[in-house]
């Protein structure tokens, strides 16, 4: 059965008072005072709430006594359940056209407190589900194969991930055509299965971008599970944030053999230090990715970033100065690239 809280009922009190010139209590289904404009009440027995339950309908009070004061009680009834009771003090005639309006008003508000509980529950498995699907030791057994079909996955079949990032509030349900996730605050976890149809994935990516255009996205290969894909997801996203940061997308097939270095690279510690050295420097940070995506070409790259060229022949200097790796030598431009993957 659904009960009050104490801080439920509170705040339904101090919402009502703003508009009902009188004092406002609610009881829990024993008849324990657990919100009141009275704070010095609540916890106390209420004699007309405990009536009014035990007869299952409006009490009034006429005449204060020693332990009840005047004024109207009306069980707050969900089904054939009594939850508590609402009573509003003051004289009868007065209190009385208040009665019926604040009753409705309670009872919606706890249905919506139900319906947010409801949802708040279903959020919470699905996000247990989803967060035991992308560990690497979950087996694919029949029950996890059943909650999977809740959410419109079939674990026998091969799937594809699709990393979203995004820039500032997204809805969850963007695209309820696609089975998704909530990975992150500020990501979510796009999963297909309908490898044949490879202009699906396309289809996503573009939708996405036409909705949220600051977003990143990171592809993964076709696998047999989830927890591979979304590992190569991470790993792609990791590249496309360091290296290629005015890019939208990125596949994982196009930087395999990167993204997985560097994510063996993350605990080397002479990759953390290089990234060290420049996480506060973003003007060398974009000069250096944009170099790199300018396939280092140094016209293009001071055209982008709308530089002297000898300015930027200064930048790619004071980088060589402070990491001790020069960014016009190829093997040492590889540990930069490194770095700038390690520090996202």
């Amino acid at each position: 059965m659904y009960e009050l809280t104490r801080q439920q009922a509170q705040h339904i009190v101090d919402r009502m008072m703003k508009d009902i010139p009188y004092n406002i209590n609610i009881m829990d289904r024993t008849g324990i005072i657990i919100g009141s404009g009275n704070k010095a009440r609540i916890g106390t027995l209420h004699y007309g709430a405990a009536q009014a339950i035990k007869q299952r309908e409006v009490v009034e009070i006429r005449e204060d006594g020693q332990y009840v004061k005047k004024g109207i009680n009306l069980p707050i009834e969900l089904g054939d359940a009594i939850l508590g009771v609402v009573g509003i003090s003051g004289e009868v005639e007065d209190t009385r056209p208040f009665g019926n309006l604040l009753k409705t008003a309670v009872a919606l508000l706890i249905e919506q407190n139900m319906a947010l509980e409801k949802k708040n529950l279903r959020n919470h498995l699905k996000q247990e589900f989803f967060n035991g699907l992308i560990q690497p030791e979950t087996a694919y057994t029949s029950e996890l194969a059943e909650q999977a079909a809740t959410y419109g996955l079939e674990l026998s079949k091969p799937s594809q991930v699709v990393l979203a990032e995004f820039p500032g509030e997204f809805a969850e349900d963007t695209i309820k055509s696609v089975p998704s996730f909530r990975a992150s605050n500020h990501s979510l976890c796009f999963i297909l299965q309908e490898a044949d149809k490879p202009a699906q994935t396309d289809a996503l990516l573009q939708t996405v971008l036409e909705r949220h255009p600051g977003a990143g996205l990171a592809v993964s290969k076709w696998n047999e599970t989830v927890a591979e894909g979304y590992a190569q997801s991470k790993a792609a996203m990791r590249v496309l944030r360091g290296v290629y940061f005015k890019e939208s997308a990125i596949h994982y097939s196009a930087c395999e053999l990167v993204a997985d270095l560097a994510k063996q690279l993350r605990a080397d510690p002479r990759t953390e230090r290089l990234a060290h050295l420049l996480e506060k420097n973003e003007e060398l940070t974009r000069t250096l990715q944009t170099y790199l995506s300018c396939n280092l070409n140094a016209n293009e790259t001071a055209a982008q970033l709308m530089i002297h060229r000898n300015t930027l022949h200064y930048r790619l200097n004071k980088i060589h100065s402070l990491t001790g790796k020069d960014p016009r030598q190829i093997l040492q431009l590889v540990e930069l690239v490194f770095m700038l993957i390690h520090r996202v």
